[in-house]
């Protein structure tokens, strides 16, 4: 369950997200990395939905995997996520009707450019190219002359108070820090953005829960 907004061209690939994971019932669990760099790959690779399953993927793919660049890694990464879902799902209980996706962005070694590829659970992870531009998940408001990062934050907030409104077993829980992964021609820019207004409350959360979960 996460924030995410990422906006590329060409040359570049911008990507944010929240930190914060939760129990199925929305219960802060932890603070957590939504996205990973893959410098020998030039790419960043983030997710949304269910827990854990990201991170498992991006060990496979740093591992276990020999590919040039982020499309020879399309060739092969539908089918090896359908089969990381199969058993991620039977690993953890994973209750039925919830879903994950997974997004790469990165430098072709083809024409030099970025390509954008996302695999949905509910599309049997099919490859689906990303057009250059702005998105967000869950959805908000996009300032018509919108500044990165400087709006980050401002669509963040939309996006929780949208939630927010929501009756509790529909939403989605956005919450910790801000992080950025910003991939361009000369390498990776990663930083912390800012803190949301309830980090401190969300964190003496986690502890309090810790010795139940």
């Amino acid at each position: 369950m996460s924030s995410l907004i990422f906006d590329t061209d060409k040359d570049q690939a911008f990507v944010a997200t929240d930190t914060l994971a939760t129990l199925y019932d929305g219960t802060p669990l932890m603070f957590t990395t939504k996205a990973f760099i893959v410098p020998h790959l030039r790419m960043i690779m983030c997710g949304t939905g269910v827990g854990r399953f990201l991170g498992r993927w991006f060990i496979k793919v740093n591992d276990q995997m020999t590919v040039r660049d982020i499309d020879h890694l399309n060739y092969h990464t539908p089918k090896n996520l359908m089969a990381f879902w199969q058993s991620h799902k039977q690993e953890f209980s994973v209750p039925s009707g919830l879903s994950t996706t997974v997004y790469h962005f990165g430098f072709s070694e083809e024409d030099a450019l970025i390509h954008s590829y996302v695999y949905r659970s509910t599309n049997n992870f099919k490859s689906e190219v990303l057009k250059y531009g702005i998105g967000v998940k869950p959805e908000c408001q996009i300032p018509k002359d919108y500044t990165l990062p400087t709006d980050i934050k401002k669509m963040m907030d939309n996006q929780r108070s949208i939630q927010a409104s929501l009756p509790k077993d529909q939403r989605l829980h956005i919450g910790g820090e801000i992080l950025i992964h910003h991939l361009t021609k000369i390498g990776f820019n990663v930083y912390t953005l800012g803190r949301f207004e309830d980090f401190e409350a969300n964190e003496r959360s986690i502890y309090e829960n810790f010795p139940n979960l």
